[in-house]
């Protein structure tokens, strides 16, 4: 799932381009939709480690922002799926794939589900 990650991060930003340098934080939140599973991507201009608030930001209207998690995962129960996006992001994140994509330049990065909690991965 990293190269898939990867591979659409780097769409999003063939798509639309860099983010100016206001935008401090992204978040790479998980939904469950009618097509099972999926992360989405949203940019802050703010970011507050203490208040989540941050990422309460109108969710994405282009559906390339949007990526289904592989169909061997869509089973899963929600908390697995949590799991599995943290762990991922986390290789990525310390692996440096993320510093060669459009986040590079992110003071912080985080995932969850849109009602739980977001997880720090930078």
């Amino acid at each position: 799932m990293e190269k898939d990650i990867i591979d659409w991060l780097n769409n999003i930003e063939q798509q639309d381009g860099t983010p100016p340098d206001t935008v401090v934080a992204f978040n790479l939140g998980l939904m469950e939709s009618d097509q099972g599973y999926m992360m989405y991507f949203v940019g802050a201009f703010e970011y507050s480690e203490d208040d989540d608030d941050w990422a309460c930001i109108e969710p994405p209207s282009k559906p390339y922002r949007y990526f289904r998690l592989p169909d061997k995962v869509q089973n899963e129960s929600w908390e697995a799926i949590l799991d599995l996006c943290i762990n991922t992001l986390s290789v990525l994140e310390n692996d440096g794939s993320l510093n060669t994509t459009l986040i590079k330049n992110a003071k912080a990065i985080t995932t969850g589900f849109d009602e739980g909690e977001l997880i720090k991965i930078r």
